[in-house]
């Protein structure tokens, strides 16, 4: 025969969270907690009332009586949520302690009710929470004056007979409930300190992955040191480059929006990847543009050439992704090569930007260049070096320049193994 305790587990639970309401968090484990702890009460009492039936109800009324009404007191308790957040708990303490010295009182110290009180001080931070540590001091001290009282001044027997193995098992539960419910309430108070460790950790960690998106790693480093510092470099060699897919505005005009994001998010995730790849930063993106700088915002060597070496794979990933999906893509990019300034700025939402002369060339080298081809200034040219094949394109009129004498990178002029 199949026994279903679904039924019973059901009662139990809505016992367990009766009170709590629209409680939430630690508000509602609370709650749970006296519920908890007032079902043991009520179960552990009824154990001992039910000895003591057994034992002789005439003989043992007195107790059998106390035990009764305390068990129902215990039951009841989470009826008092209703009057607050903490009035369940203050009741269940109460009765808690007028319970065990009113055992004491009936059947004397040797039964050992008053070792329950030693659970008083972790029971009471648990139920009161950390937040109200305070308001959990006098019922500590109340609990500790009272079992010193007890064990001092109690007779160790009554008028009531009770057998030997009675008070020894009483004894024995009282102590071995007590040390449990310490012990829970040491676990309990680890696991929610490391609970919340690992929260704050998790936080740690999306915040540093959040800072770490918007700027690059080593000014992060240097806003999380010196957050009140105005982070500003001058930057004597840097090289820019600019990309913009040809013709998305029209696409994004007949494209669903799912798609079109998707298919931009795929082309700038490789670009991310290839940024990565070749020690550079990612600057910002707008729309559908894409601006990468290289030896920012710390000095590097090979910036050109780590540059050049992205634009020319972002040809050959955007000739790939086309070949992928059945749609033609194709990019502008310009590049040049020059001092610039670099800061960080806002506070709530902090980015880093860029600005200067050759910021703004590598601009307008993309949109006056051509679509599939990489057009970098003369001085961009000579920071790539001559183990680059370069078109001249002649002198173009650029917008706020003027005349400029351009170039198309066009490949390596050696196989180049990076």
């Amino acid at each position: 025969m199949i026994v279903d305790f679904a039924p019973v587990w059901s009662k139990l639970e809505r016992y367990f969270s009766f009170g709590a309401g629209s409680s939430t968090g630690p508000t509602a484990r609370r709650i749970a907690l006296v519920n908890v702890l007032s079902a043991f009460s009520t179960c552990s009492t009824l154990i001992f009332l039910a000895i003591c039936v057994v034992l002789g109800p005439e003989q043992y009324f007195s107790l059998i009586l106390a035990l009764a009404n305390v068990s129902a007191l215990y039951f009841i308790t989470p009826l008092f949520h209703r009057f607050g957040s903490i009035v369940g708990a203050i009741y269940f303490w109460a009765t808690t302690g007028i319970a065990d010295t009113v055992f004491v009182l009936i059947a004397g110290r040797d039964l050992a009710a008053h070792y329950f009180l030693l659970s008083g001080p972790p029971i009471a931070v648990m139920m009161l929470g950390p937040n109200r540590r305070l308001l959990a001091v006098p019922p500590v001290a109340i609990y500790i004056i009272l079992f010193l009282t007890i064990e001092k001044f109690a007779p160790a027997r009554t008028s009531i007979f009770l057998p030997d193995w009675f008070a020894t098992m009483s004894l024995v539960f009282c102590v071995v409930v007590a040390a449990m419910v310490n012990f829970l309430a040491a676990v309990y108070a680890f696991q929610r300190a490391e609970t919340a460790e690992h929260a704050l950790e998790l936080e740690h960690q999306r915040s540093e992955r959040l800072l770490n998106s918007l700027v690059p790693a080593a000014i992060a480093s240097r806003l999380k040191e010196r957050p009140k510092e105005i982070i500003s470099d001058d930057l004597p060699s840097v090289t820019i480059l600019f990309a913009d897919l040809v013709a998305f505005t029209p696409r994004a005009a007949i494209l669903p929006a799912s798609e079109l994001v998707s298919l931009l998010n795929r082309v700038f995730s490789e670009f991310d990847r290839l940024t990565e790849k070749h020690g550079l930063e990612t600057i910002k993106t707008i729309g559908d543009a894409y601006m990468v700088a290289g030896g920012v915002p710390v000095p590097q060597s090979d910036h050109a050439t780590a540059v050049a070496d992205m634009a020319l794979e972002m040809l050959v990933l955007l000739r790939r992704l086309s070949d992928e999906i059945g749609q033609e893509l194709d990019v502008r990019i310009g590049i040049d090569s020059g001092p610039i300034v670099a800061g960080v700025i806002g506070s709530r939402k902090p980015f880093y930007d860029l600005w200067g002369d050759t910021v703004n060339t590598a601009a307008r080298m993309e949109s006056h260049g051509i679509p599939g081809q990489i057009q970098v200034t003369s001085r961009a040219k000579d920071a790539i070096g001559p183990l680059y094949i370069f078109e001249e394109r002649g002198l173009i009129d650029v917008k706020g320049k003027g005349k400029m004498l351009v170039h198309l990178l066009k490949g390596h002029r050696y196989i180049k193994v990076r």
